[in-house]
């Protein structure tokens, strides 16, 4: 299901008999429950997938966009020929999304049988970026692209309007070549001889396919020899799986001319000089991994054979890379020391061989496997993301909930430990099949909130991967991100947003506490300051969303979001700002007007509109909960005033209650979240911005909202607090 729509005050999102309030009433814990329990249950732990993709093929360059480059790849094509490209993109839900196609001739765009695209003359030669609304299906969705030769050129360009964000990760419609990466494309025909209706309809025999799956001949018999080359030299490791179904013996049996290590689940099992060989080892039921490490000398093909067999015959072997029918994958080549087998046997590590970075391949010409977050959120660094599971953390361990902690640890472990690899997918493939947000790596929303999340998590499971990581940004931050003269943050479009605050500040003081060094708490403080000075709205005490900088003017548009990410950056900052700090008296005060503004707005349900001094506009769930978490903070923090303090208290307890009533239903779903915002001058736009269902902007918040309102109860209680 997905919602979106613009309620306004005095209607509901649902009838009250839906309503978590309703059913749960003051049972706080259990609607937290009921919110973290739907979110993880929509969203279980899934692994990353891994698939077969070939540098031959049709890849992406850094910004996202798959370049069809025809001209190169057939540069005797004959003017008026044209040639075909098809993939399957996979959509979580039925939706319509934004794509950008760049073309140099005449080109067509067909999806599910449906013209999507048609160029049109001033369109081609490269003039334009065409963007148009393509509905997709839940499911696969088949996308058939034709593009002309023309004078100018031979070829395009498609990718997903919002890349870094959205992903579009295609993937081969040929059967067999089924779940293999990337688009298969024709060789150039003649208009006439083209089967379109066929082609559009799914078929697609009568024509050969790239990226050629079979090597050149003459072929090599030695697997080592194709891959690595005949003249190279040094350690291989080879990887596959077994399937025992009998608790018995094992045979492995094979030869080698060349030394031979066999480790089967991480043990060395068998050991080999040279020749034929067979050993029969124990092994009870189960499925089995195995790494081969062997040596190719140069010049030499390395005649390499190994299976295994049990009472029922030869065990098939598989290397559980989709697309792929090979029986082993590879990696090296390694001069002297091989990398731990305890890295080989996962597929989270990049290697360092001889001839650079090194990852698996298999035994087909420019192939290499591939690894793709393909979950709809589970396994993928976003920003929404990023503020998700740090209210999934602060839950599970003040409720103490360890399936909660395990499932959110895991997910920051699995993103920081492909790091690496995925600096090394996008220097292969242009764009990377994970952490594609963080790869992007051009602001502050693809690093601050997910970076602040993993460093809260470290805190608890410390890693050298998070640690690293955490450098990378901190140097980003410090040394490559935009700022202005006066060294506030600003955007590459030459704005700025209030947003950012809390894309930085979290981070930098969690970072602060990972390294010590003092410049990245005080660099938290200058942020704070800085921002206050370009967005602070006196009149009201609250921010004006965004400043142009070419203008040098504020939209003075109290955005609720926006103003929710400013008050929970400066609570984060005072978390950790000891009181003698020389900006302790700043900070504190400017947190202290923005509550004083944010009082004066708050409705008579107790929530908070999606423009903050508009009530005409819904009721927002995200920021509702940012104000009920900086609220809380504030006042056990003990910075707002005797007066203050006992509002926010009131404040805090209709809030809590109008959001049971009126945006978490009896079934944990979450309703009134602004969708991800752009930005504008015009009043409308913000009233025009429509929420979303369940949108992760504002599920982990309202969890961490309803978790503070705990602590705040905690804290009045022991206080011997009265309002």
């Amino acid at each position: 299901m997905n919602y979106e729509s613009n309620k306004v005050c005095g209607s509901s999102y649902f009838h009250w008999e839906e309503s978590a309030f309703h059913v749960y009433g003051e049972r706080d814990r259990e609607v937290i429950a009921l919110l973290a329990s739907r979110f993880i249950g929509h969203n279980p732990q899934a692994p990353y997938q891994y698939r077969l993709d070939f540098t031959s093929g049709i890849t992406c360059n850094t910004k996202g966009w798959y370049q069809f480059d025809f001209g190169s790849r057939f540069p005797q094509a004959a003017v008026g020929e044209v040639c075909y490209g098809a993939g399957d993109l996979y959509s979580h839900s039925q939706a319509v999304s934004q794509f950008q196609i760049q073309c140099c001739g005449p080109t067509l765009l067909w999806v599910n049988g449906e013209k999507a695209f048609h160029s049109l003359p001033p369109q081609e030669g490269l003039k334009s970026c065409c963007t148009c609304s393509i509905p997709l299906k839940a499911g696969l969705n088949h996308f058939l692209l034709e593009t002309e030769k023309t004078e100018i050129g031979f070829g395009l360009s498609l990718r997903h309007a919002q890349p870094q964000w959205q992903p579009s990760h295609f993937t081969a419609p040929l059967a067999e070549r089924k779940g293999q990466a990337g688009f298969v494309y024709s060789p150039p025909i003649g208009r006439e001889t083209a089967d379109t209706y066929a082609l559009i309809e799914g078929s697609f025999e009568g024509l050969p396919w790239f990226p050629r799956q079979e090597y050149e001949a003459p072929v090599s018999p030695c697997p080592l020899s194709r891959i690595f080359g005949l003249d190279s030299q040094g350690t291989v490791a080879a990887k596959s799986s077994f399937f025992h179904g009998d608790s018995g013996k094992v045979l492995i049996k094979g030869s080698s001319s060349q030394p031979l290590k066999v480790y089967i689940n991480g043990d060395l099992s068998f050991e080999w000089l040279e020749g034929a060989f067979e050993k029969e080892i124990s092994l009870p039921r189960g499925r089995y991994e195995v790494i081969l490490i062997c040596k190719k000398k140069a010049g030499h093909d390395t005649g390499l054979a190994v299976e295994f067999q049990d009472a029922g015959g030869t065990l098939p072997l598989c290397t559980g890379v989709k697309g792929y029918e090979g029986e082993w994958i590879y990696t090296g080549l390694f001069e002297k020391e091989i990398p731990p087998i305890s890295q080989l046997t996962g597929m989270d590590k990049v290697f360092y061989g001889s001839n650079g970075t090194c990852y698996w391949q298999a035994d087909l010409p420019d192939s290499f496997v591939r690894i793709f977050a393909e979950q709809e959120l589970y396994g993928k660094w976003t920003y929404p993301c990023g503020v998700t599971l740090y209210g999934m953390l602060k839950a599970g361990e003040y409720l103490h909930r360890p399936d909660w902690l395990e499932y959110v640890q895991e997910y920051a472990r699995m993103t920081a430990a492909v790091y690496d690899y995925s600096i090394y997918d996008k220097s292969v493939f242009g764009y990377p099949g994970v952490n594609t947000q963080l790869c992007w790596l051009s602001e502050l929303d693809d690093c601050g909130s997910f970076g602040s999340f993993l460093l809260e998590a470290n805190r608890r499971c410390p890693s050298e991967e998070a640690h690293a990581l955490a450098d990378v940004i901190a140097d980003f931050m410090k040394n490559r991100q935009r700022r202005e003269k006066d060294q506030v943050f600003s955007r590459n479009d030459n704005t700025m947003w209030i947003d950012d605050m809390y894309m930085s500040i979290p981070f930098l003081c969690r970072y602060y506490q990972l390294s010590g060094k003092e410049e990245y708490l005080t660099e938290a403080c200058r942020q704070a300051k800085l921002f206050k000075q370009y967005f602070f709205m006196p009149g009201q005490n609250l921010m004006s969303h965004i400043v142009d900088l070419e203008y040098k003017k504020m939209n003075k548009i109290p955005w609720s979001r926006g103003n929710g990410w400013v008050v929970l950056a400066l609570s984060e900052l005072l978390l950790v700002l000891p009181e003698d700090h020389p900006e302790y008296k700043a900070v504190a005060g400017f947190f202290h007007e923005m509550a004083e503004g944010i009082l004066q707005v708050q409705d008579e349900n107790g929530l908070w509109h999606q423009i903050l001094d508009d009530p005409s506009t819904y009721e927002e769930a995200s920021s509702t909960s940012m104000f009920i978490c900086a609220l809380s903070r504030g006042i056990r923090l003990g910075i707002l005033s005797s007066e203050l303090c006992r509002e926010s208290v009131l404040s805090i307890q209709r809030a809590w209650k109008g959001m049971k009533q009126r945006v978490i239903n009896r079934k944990g779903d979450l309703y009134g979240v602004c969708q991800g915002s752009g930005c504008s001058f015009s009043r409308s736009y913000y009233q025009q911005l429509g929420w979303r269902f369940n949108d992760p902007h504002g599920i982990g918040i309202a969890i961490l909202a309803g978790i503070e309102k705990l602590m705040l109860d905690d804290f009045l209680q022991h206080n011997h607090f009265s309002v």
